[in-house]
């Protein structure tokens, strides 16, 4: 077993736990797309590529996005093929749509077009260990970004960028606790129960909230980290519950989603605190525009930048035993710092 080990690039100010925070596997499209098409192997997946000249290149990693639909995960993956590019690695690039199928096969095509190393903001822990298998049979790195996959600590060339998940849920935790009136109730708004983003994001909030035991979550739902279900559970709450203080979201989509169903019902005049998670530009905006109270920011350039550096070691000839998984810390997003984010 691959002994792992930590790099914490930055300590934070607040301690604070992506799918994408990214997850988003609603309202996406069944078949895979990007800019150019390109063949699809044997699996049948109908997955399309960037034009890549995958013969002549000299080093050749392939990355599968989960879904281009979500503003988190779509910033990352044009952070990771400039900054991987800029250093003379060629990169294939596929977008899933939030299909774990689609993109278990998209990463088979990776591996028969002969990549160097297969990276992934991996859809799901269980469901895409195919994927992981794939790559240790194959002999060749797994990279995953963002959200990890079942057994990767049992394969050497496993290697994990993103963020600290508990952190996101505990830095929620400690806002409510901080701002939230005695004897407050909240609602939890979340993603798949079988994603590790999830687990780790719960237990940070429930870590937080033993600061506070007179705060209550009134209930659990899962929104699937999306922003129409987001809206549309937000609104059967608002006719279900008397009152609450404020709705906790697994991430930004879910969050927006919430900001737009309290926008309709009259009820946006900061009695229900709404927070997120990864800092989208649409999440900062709303927290500018005074809607969102506040969002944990996932900093999509270092963790790109990070993936980057790993490629590139890799390209050098290290081995993936020796490559520490990268932790990058989140950030705190309120209105008091928004304007340090927006447009960056």
């Amino acid at each position: 077993m691959k002994k792992k080990m930590v790099l914490v690039i930055l300590s934070m100010a607040m301690a604070a736990s992506l799918l994408v925070g990214c997850k988003n596997t609603s309202d996406t499209s069944s078949t895979a797309s990007t800019e150019s098409t390109g063949e699809s192997s044997e699996t049948g997946t109908d997955a399309e590529t960037e034009a890549v000249d995958t013969e002549n290149a000299s080093y050749l990693v392939g990355f599968a996005n989960n879904s281009d639909t979500y503003n988190y995960c779509a910033k990352f993956r044009t952070y990771l093929k400039d900054v991987t590019e800029a250093k003379g690695i060629s990169i294939m690039v596929t977008d899933a749509g939030g299909d774990t199928n689609i993109q278990n096969g998209q990463i088979d095509d990776f591996i028969v077009q002969n990549a160097n190393v297969v990276s992934a903001i991996s859809n799901d822990l269980d469901g895409s260990v195919p994927a992981l298998e794939a790559a240790k049979t194959a002999g060749i790195p797994y990279v995953s970004f963002l959200t990890s996959v079942s057994g990767g600590d049992e394969y050497d060339g496993y290697i994990y960028v993103g963020s600290p998940n508990t952190d996101a849920g505990k830095a929620q935790g400690e806002y409510l606790c901080d701002t939230l009136p005695e004897n407050a109730k909240i609602l939890y708004f979340t993603g798949e129960p079988n994603d590790q983003q999830y687990i780790d994001r719960k237990q940070g909030l429930e870590d937080a909230l033993k600061g506070r035991t007179d705060i209550m979550i009134l209930d659990e739902y899962n929104v699937q980290n999306s922003k129409d279900q987001g809206m549309s559970t937000a609104e059967d709450c608002l006719m279900s519950y008397d009152s609450f203080d404020a709705i906790v979201c697994q991430n930004d989509d879910a969050a927006l989603g919430v900001i737009e169903a309290l926008k309709s019902a009259g009820r946006l005049d900061g009695s229900i605190k709404v927070l997120g998670v990864d800092g989208s530009d649409d999440a900062l905006q709303s927290i500018k525009n005074g809607e969102m109270a506040m969002t944990a920011l996932q900093d999509a350039k270092a963790q790109a930048e990070a993936g980057a550096d790993i490629f590139e070691q890799l390209k050098n000839g290290t081995n993936p035993v020796d490559i520490k998984d990268s932790y990058i810390p989140f950030k705190i997003v309120t209105s008091k710092n928004v304007d340090e984010y927006l447009g960056n």
